[in-house]
């Protein structure tokens, strides 16, 4: 056998009058296989560990609408629950897989179309993404808003021309923070580094300018509607009361009395609020766990970043890996005003990779070489994630090949009244 950097010969002698064949492997070719396989495998897995049947609470909060006047995270009620009569579990359960279906299937799709695996000579990164214990985590919240807010923000991303996305972004965004004003700390960052990036690889200075005053324009607007809407008075007593008695009046489940504190909380509660977490060791030790759990996938993931930045002629700016790292963590900031800590670390890894396809997608430069170096890594790190557990909302962690979940899960669905998801078109 003779080898060389990039080809593997094989001599195969047959049988009778001596024939000699060469036959030729690609190693890069067959691992670029190998990790398309373990991605599809691993986050599949992930997907299985985490995924439930949507809560009451989840189900509770997409009623919200603007029956009883403007109201913070009323939009979805309004444009999505109302017209497909979401409130029917059934049918808002549904709506829920499907929503997250398509989330995976965008994020497949934006990191094809962004030429991640190529980029960075192997797809490697894709697998420890789709396969860490933040999927885990994401599929745990199916039913959230975290969903479509994560669709909505891939949506922009996917468009390349920087003055078509501000176009683009600026109606999309400020729909997002009337879903849920979380998308002003998780997922904007994202956005405003995807212009940043873009316009240190422009040519002229012009462009440089017009590409980083569109991001700057959608940081001001995402930062005006929220102070806007953090500023709008809560909802009054007998406003809540009314909202209570029309939901309870059309939904068939029994609704979380515990969900509507949120519509009459302001930001200033939310900060006292957690200032008794702050001061709870549970809280410290949850977080411990999460660095545990979330840290190698997500420093993995902004450390391949960088090597990108380093062959790029962004990477002559350091203050831009810092930007990178900021825009990657942003939903840490959720912890100043929620106390999910499973859901907002978890959400870390969301954008991490997100920042990793962006800073493939926005900047031009070398592809890395294949490391084989680099794929070990990816390997004890995406078995240290599926390993993983204990951070979830609702429910246990599912253990392969999780039968007895599996037939809880049946006893549920069979428990349920499913006889409208027949009948969608009512």
């Amino acid at each position: 056998m003779q080898r060389n950097n990039n080809i593997a010969e094989t001599l195969v002698i047959a049988p009778g009058p001596m024939i000699v064949e060469r036959q030729t492997t690609d190693p890069n070719a067959e691992a670029g296989r190998f990790w398309y396989l373990a991605t599809g495998i691993a986050g599949g897995l992930a997907l299985l560990k985490g995924i439930r049947l949507p809560s009451r609470w989840a189900a509770t909060q997409a009623q919200i609408d603007y029956s009883q006047g403007f109201v913070k995270r009323g939009f979805f009620g309004a444009v999505v629950t109302n017209p497909l009569h979401l409130w029917i579990y059934g049918r808002f359960a549904v709506m829920s897989y499907v929503l997250l279906a398509a989330l995976v299937v965008l994020l497949v799709l934006f990191a094809r179309k962004s030429g991640v695996a190529k980029r960075l000579g192997g797809a490697e990164m894709v697998a420890v993404f789709f396969g860490s214990y933040g999927v885990s985590t994401l599929a745990n919240t199916v039913g959230y808003m975290d969903i479509p807010l994560a669709i909505l923000a891939v949506g922009i991303l996917f468009v390349r021309n920087p003055m078509l996305r501000i176009v683009v972004g600026l109606p999309v965004t400020i729909v997002a923070l009337l879903i849920h004003e979380m998308f002003l700390f998780v997922f904007l960052p994202v956005l405003i580094l995807s212009f940043f990036l873009q316009s240190l690889d422009e040519e002229t200075q012009g462009g440089k300018a017009r590409v980083m005053a569109a991001g700057l324009i959608l940081g001001v607007v995402g930062l005006l509607v929220s102070v806007k809407l953090a500023r709008m008075p809560s909802m009054t007593g007998v406003q809540v009361t009314h909202m209570i008695q029309s939901v309870a009046a059309r939904v068939d489940f029994k609704p979380r009395q515990d969900f509507y504190q949120v519509l009459v909380l302001s930001s200033d509660d939310n900060l006292t609020i957690m200032k008794v977490y702050f001061g709870i060791f549970d809280w410290y030790m949850k977080q411990l766990t999460s660095v545990l759990i979330f840290g190698p996938t997500v420093v993995m993931l902004l450390v391949v970043a960088k090597d990108v930045l380093k062959r790029s002629k962004v990477g002559a700016n350091r203050w831009v890996f810092a930007m990178v790292v900021l825009c990657g963590c942003s939903p840490l900031a959720m912890h100043i005003f929620g106390w999910d800590v499973g859901r907002w670390n978890g959400l870390v890894c969301l954008t991490a990779f997100l920042v990793l396809v962006v800073t493939v997608r926005f900047t031009n430069g070398p592809a890395l070489a294949a490391s084989m170096g680099r794929q070990r890594l990816a390997a004890i790190v995406l078995l240290c994630s599926m390993a993983s557990g204990g951070l979830l909302m609702w429910r246990e962690d599912k253990v392969f090949p999780a039968y007895l979940q599996i037939k809880h899960f049946k006893n549920q669905l069979q428990e349920m009244n499913l006889a409208a998801i027949a009948n969608l078109s009512d």
